[in-house]
């Protein structure tokens, strides 16, 4: 039996009780007054639970139906006039509102529809895909108060500074105070004022290494807007090999040395003490006969650094094995202190000497990111003059460059003149000596052949949503083995690519899972559907905004039909009418019948 039986059923003994009390009650006076506010008061009790519904015809354009999206508010749909649906993305609750689970499914069951009203924040690029062909409008939902776009490198090398970089968009009346939050602490924070938009730039050096899980925290006063969870990797790649020579140990090779060694890079360290004679250190390293530099001992290394100095005092033999070297993918870097070049590889990197900044401070700036340095206290008279095959990696406030690199072969030579970098561990800026050195390595050493690269679409996959893994593996052999959550994948090869694959997975938990790709495993992470909502509905946005933009919009007349539409009673006059007849039944007891 359906609910709305039982409860008329039960509606009908209950005032049949109250009735038969009502004609054995002693005092019989108003007696017709509180049958029929019995009769009112039950009537309307029932109707709360099961309400009126009825049917009425409107005209109306049968082609047109108004599709609801996340972001529009619950009470703006009452407004809308014509059929309402929304997907289940949009949780309205309570509201005269069709709920389909499939937009492609319900369009293909309805070919009659060609045009759609989009209200809220729209649709995602796989969806609007599916509308092409249809007449599309768009009323878009207030702008997301949140972070609207991210950026970050999941994978980072021991002592690389690590940067998060992104938009808040605040749409408040309140500033809000967004915070980088690891490992129990604020790495950094910045405020966006109520009513704009600010980009951030975060960055730090992680000390830890394996996986880690980072939050962007918003506050606004007290409260906790959000929590974005930002998770990365630290120290996954064995650590590049640097060979140092040296004509003489300076502070600047001393201070590069404990660096080198305190961050776990193996390092070979000779310096000239007289005329073929030298002296070695081993660190994170097994020591080994580097009296005479040659083809096979340089194999053993990432990367050489070297003064000009010691350059031009080797051998004719030990210069023409590290020229070969650099051809076969040794990285190289050059300190330069001369205005002439004193070796041929030296001279790959045109000088000029300006005017030394006596009493001003040396500011920097790496090119890669165009993240500024900590300003140092030297004053800095020789520069180098980029050819427009080189790529200047460090330039001064005014551009002059100090750092230069171009590519010989496979390899990389770097060129630079700054001598004294280690005033900023002297003065405290650890992060800075980071960055400026974690740059140079990474740019000049020897780039390793990946067996296999991993992309994951879409840019936060999420769990019960679907998620698209790309692999390209080192040749196009036998078919891979594709392994995720101990659930075997099915994967499928490009035709165009041969050695890329790729497989679709619905993630089932949040967090740290592995994905096994043959014998390597690749750690991804999950995040939950409430994570990253201010940027996936800016997206959305942006997108809807941007398919419109593309739609063809010549206007075609639309087909205006009598609907039969199910209208439904509001329950707030049953529950007037309930009120007022309880009301009178209480009174006439407590009050008249005394």
């Amino acid at each position: 039996m359906e609910f709305k039986y039982i409860a008329i059923l039960t509606g009908l003994c209950l005032l049949a009780f109250l009735l038969y009390k009502e004609a054995h009650r002693f005092n019989k006076a108003r007696l017709i007054w509180r049958i029929l506010a019995n009769i009112i008061a039950v009537s309307c009790f029932v109707l709360l639970i099961v309400p009126i519904r009825y049917k009425t015809s409107r005209p109306q354009n049968t082609d047109e139906v108004i599709l609801i999206t996340q972001g529009t508010h619950p009470d703006s749909t009452t407004n809308l006039k014509g059929k309402k649906y929304a997907l289940s993305s949009a949780n309205l609750k309570n509201t005269n509102v069709i709920t389909i689970p499939d937009l492609p499914y319900f369009l293909k069951s309805n070919p009659n529809i060609r045009k759609l009203k989009l209200y809220g924040y729209g649709l995602n690029k796989a969806e609007l895909a599916r509308l092409k062909g249809y007449r599309v409008s768009f009323h878009p939902a207030a702008n997301p108060t949140g972070i609207i776009a991210a950026n970050w490198p999941g994978k980072l090398k021991t002592t690389e500074v690590w940067q998060v970089q992104g938009t808040y968009q605040n749409s408040g009346m309140e500033p809000v105070k967004l915070l980088l939050k690891g490992l129990g602490k604020t790495v950094d924070s910045i405020e966006i004022d109520a009513k704009s938009s600010k980009t951030f730039s975060f960055k730090t050096t992680p000390k830890h290494t394996e996986k880690a899980v980072y939050e962007l925290v918003s506050l606004q006063k007290t409260d906790t807007l959000a929590k974005e969870p930002v998770p990365m990797q630290v120290g996954d790649e064995t650590p590049m090999k640097v060979l140092i020579m040296a004509s003489f140990p300076d502070f600047e090779y001393k201070f590069l040395k404990n660096w080198l060694y305190q961050n776990q890079y193996p390092v070979a360290f000779r310096s000239q003490i007289s005329k073929n004679k030298y002296a070695f250190d081993f660190l994170n390293l097994d020591s080994l006969n580097l009296t005479r530099i040659n083809s096979s001992s340089l194999k053993k290394f990432d990367i050489l650094i070297i003064d000009e100095e010691e350059l031009a005092a080797i051998s004719p033999e030990e210069r023409s094995s590290i020229a070969l070297a650099v051809k076969n993918g040794l990285g190289l870097l050059i300190r330069v202190a001369n205005l002439k070049a004193s070796t041929t590889l030296g001279s790959r990197f045109s000088r000029f000497e300006s005017s030394a900044l006596k009493g001003k401070l040396l500011n920097l700036k790496l090119t890669e990111d165009n993240s500024k340095l900590t300003a140092l206290p030297i004053e800095q008279g020789l520069f180098l003059k980029p050819e427009y095959t080189d790529k200047p990696l460090i330039v001064d406030a005014s551009g002059k460059t100090l750092v230069d690199s171009n590519i010989d072969g496979y390899g990389k030579v770097l060129a630079s003149t700054l001598s004294s970098t280690f005033h900023w561990l002297l003065s405290g800026k650890k992060n800075d000596y980071a960055a400026y050195w974690s740059a140079l390595l990474a740019s000049a050493a020897r780039k390793r052949n990946n067996v296999l690269t991993i992309d994951i679409f879409p840019q936060f996959p999420a769990i019960n949503q679907k998620m698209k893994i790309i692999a390209d593996l080192a040749a196009s052999g036998q078919v891979p083995t594709l392994k995720i959550d101990s659930i075997l994948l099915s994967p499928r090869q490009n035709m165009v690519l041969p050695f890329q694959w790729d497989a679709f997975y619905w993630p089932q938990k949040p967090g740290w899972t592995y994905l096994e790709v043959n014998q390597n495993v690749e750690p991804i992470y999950i995040y939950k559907k409430t994570d990253w909502q201010a940027l996936k509905n800016q997206q959305k946005l942006d997108e809807t905004h941007q398919f419109i933009k593309n739609l063809n919009t010549t206007e075609t007349k639309s087909k205006v039909a009598d609907v039969v539409l199910e209208e439904e009673v509001s329950i707030w006059w049953f529950f007037i009418g309930f009120l007022l007849a309880a009301a009178f039944l209480w009174y006439e007891a407590r009050i008249l019948a005394g």
